[in-house]
């Protein structure tokens, strides 16, 4: 087969492919959230304020909780405008919890890890209130996937560089994480593998936060009831970042495309 007719049969291919990808796209609604995989910010979720428990020694867990804000790009605090919302009429809510295996100096790491997050069609969720997180229907479950970091000794789920003391955490203090999309409904459409783990593997997603104490004013010190907001004295943002599955029809005529071409290579052949 002479190789400007493998070229031109390629680029069908290709063509089909891309043509799919701009025409067939649509919103994927899975549980009540709303999202276009064709979005060029595909795949990047974010919380603007999350509280987290404080932690001092290894074996300690870490637990959370909070709120997405901002899928793709829209931004959305429990709006019930379609339009303007990634959950309309409901929130998307989220709780972690990480256990530290091991700190050195102002470095922390953690395993195993995992974030669990709920559609909750009352809107009910309240940063002051703890109990309103983890509420709703389970919609995708993260588990922690061991991975490697620049500037780390040690292989881990969840990296953190802290600036002030472990336990007092201050502006400038920041962690990074690999996770795999496990369970929910969610979750077949995150299960890409495209973030380098820096061991030559991929997970779902990378999780990137940013953190410091400070705790509510209300507070005289440290609750230990998990139900109560003194017990969660840190805030920060988180940022997830991975992709979508592409869709049926993408595939399906991106293989159209590749199955013309081994057609096109079977003809040339027996012609010969």
């Amino acid at each position: 087969m002479k190789k400007k007719s493998i070229g031109i049969a390629l680029a069908c291919a290709l063509a089909l492919g891309a043509w799919s990808g701009s025409t067939f796209a649509t919103p994927t609604n899975v549980g009540g959230v709303v999202w276009d995989p064709s979005n060029p910010l595909d795949l990047t979720i974010q919380a603007v304020n999350f509280r987290e428990s404080s932690i001092s020694g290894v074996g300690n867990v870490l637990t959370g909780y909070g709120l997405i804000s901002s899928f793709n790009g829209i931004t959305d605090f429990g709006s019930s405008i379609a339009a303007d919302s990634f959950c309309p009429g409901c929130d998307l809510n989220f709780t972690f919890q990480y256990t530290v295996s091991k700190i050195t100096g102002n470095q922390v790491e953690f395993s195993p890890g995992s974030i669990s997050f709920f559609v909750d069609n009352t809107s009910s969720f309240n940063v002051l209130n703890p109990t309103t997180a983890g509420v709703g229907t389970p919609w995708l479950t993260l588990s922690g996937h061991t991975g490697s970091v620049l500037g780390f000794a040690g292989t881990a789920q969840l990296f953190s560089t802290v600036v002030g003391t472990v336990t007092h955490p201050l502006t400038g203090s920041n962690g990074l994480g690999f996770l795999d999309a496990t369970g929910g409904p969610a979750a077949s459409f995150f299960q890409t593998h495209t973030q380098a783990d820096g061991l030559g593997g991929f997970a779902d997603f990378t999780l990137n936060s940013e953190f410091l104490f400070s705790a509510v004013r209300t507070c005289t010190g440290i609750s230990p009831n998990p139900a109560n907001i003194c017990h969660y004295p840190i805030t920060g943002t988180a940022t997830l970042i991975g992709r979508t599955v592409p869709e049926p029809g993408e595939m399906g005529l991106l293989g159209l495309g590749l199955a013309f071409l081994g057609l096109l290579v079977r003809r040339r052949g027996k012609g010969s």
